[in-house]
């Protein structure tokens, strides 16, 4: 009787103990993929169960990219598999620079292209978009680049809460404050607002909201949103009829709702992105059609083990950058640990990244 690729997985993973013989196998499909395509891979995967930054897109990430890349390859283009719910967006703004300067490096018209198996939120939304092309499976999903914030409440629980909502809830104050009057002063001094309030009303304020939060969510929103008209105007100048419009479902948190919110095909199929073919099907980079459906059977697998690896909380890996040539890991926290759990001796040794410390 056929059995899914979990269900193998979860067979193999009780019988062995341990994910050593999964992380083998992802070293061979990623060879195969590589095969397939004949441009150079590397594969990116990161955990949804992150407690931490490790997890994260952060600029370890970036080094990690650039050493991977320093390894000479004779294969035309590049190909970035990418599995994350986000993380930094000046992160995602060097993997792309990386990523296309190695490209433009090759003087031989090499492109970067990004594989999305299932999901690249947020931050890895940018590095997506900031790509030559984009490439989804049917059932990925991209999302909104509306920045998030790690806090931690007064008991050490780690919670991750859109910088949106504390713009929004902040300004919503200014809006219903008796007769307007913060408001008002709010908007004679955008510099430095709070000086202009009276004490009394000053201590009412700062007891209703985390001032310097709404600050710095303010400042990640306007610095995530530079970055995407940044790959806008460069779009817009390469392809016809692009327009900064075209962005604002990914740009703009009010559209989407949520941080979670998916976007796919169906959002995009009036988006001139999707009608240029920037973000397009998987299928499509394929001539031959069955030669297309075994490298989906392949990344699905991929995309199976490397998920259950990065969200086990029997081990501490949150994150595996890898290409054909090297292996690199990285350690974190991840939901439902209250420790990190030993290390075990099966843990490959390649190459191993402790967690990294917050990039500012």
């Amino acid at each position: 009787m056929a059995q899914s690729i979990f269900s193998q997985l979860l067979s193999e993973l009780q019988r062995n103990k341990n994910h050593n013989a999964s992380i083998d196998r992802c070293k061979a499909i990623i060879k195969d993929l590589e095969k397939s395509l004949n441009k150079r891979v590397i594969a990116y995967f990161s955990s949804e169960a992150g407690n931490d930054a490790a997890s994260m897109v952060n600029d370890e990430d970036v080094f990690i990219i650039e050493n991977l890349l320093s390894i000479p390859s004779d294969k035309k283009d590049l190909v970035l598999i990418l599995h994350s719910n986000g993380g930094f967006s000046l992160s995602a703004e060097r993997i792309i620079d990386v990523c296309r300067n190695y490209c433009i490096q090759k003087n031989d018209d090499s492109k970067f292209y990004v594989i999305v198996p299932k999901k690249a939120k947020s931050a890895a939304t940018i590095v997506a978009l900031g790509s030559d092309k984009v490439y989804l499976r049917d059932t990925a999903e991209l999302g909104p680049v509306d920045p998030q914030f790690i806090v931690a409440d007064k008991d050490g629980n780690i919670q991750v809460e859109p910088a949106y909502l504390y713009v929004d809830a902040l300004e919503n104050i200014f809006d219903n404050e008796t007769k307007g009057s913060i408001k008002k002063d709010f908007k004679k001094n955008n510099n430095k607002p709070l000086s202009r309030l009276p004490n009394e009303m000053r201590l009412k304020l700062l007891e209703q909201c985390n001032y310097a939060m709404f600050v710095n969510a303010k400042n990640e929103l306007g610095l995530s949103d530079s970055i995407i008209a940044k790959i806008s105007r460069e779009k817009i100048k390469k392809y016809s009829n692009v327009s900064s419009k075209d962005f604002d479902i990914f740009r703009d948190p009010h559209i989407t709702k949520s941080h979670g919110r998916l976007i796919n095909f169906s959002d995009l199929s009036s988006n001139t992105l999707r009608i240029k073919k920037i973000i397009e099907r998987l299928e499509n980079l394929f001539d031959d059609k069955e030669k297309f459906k075994k490298f989906d059977i392949l990344l699905w697998e991929l995309y199976v083990r490397k998920r259950q690896l990065v969200n086990d909380p029997g081990n501490n890996i949150v994150k595996t950058i890898e290409s054909t040539e090297e292996f690199f890991v990285n350690f974190g926290m991840k939901q439902g640990q209250t420790k990190k759990p030993p290390q075990p001796e099966e843990t490959p040794k390649e190459e191993q990244i402790e967690q990294p410390t917050q990039p500012q």
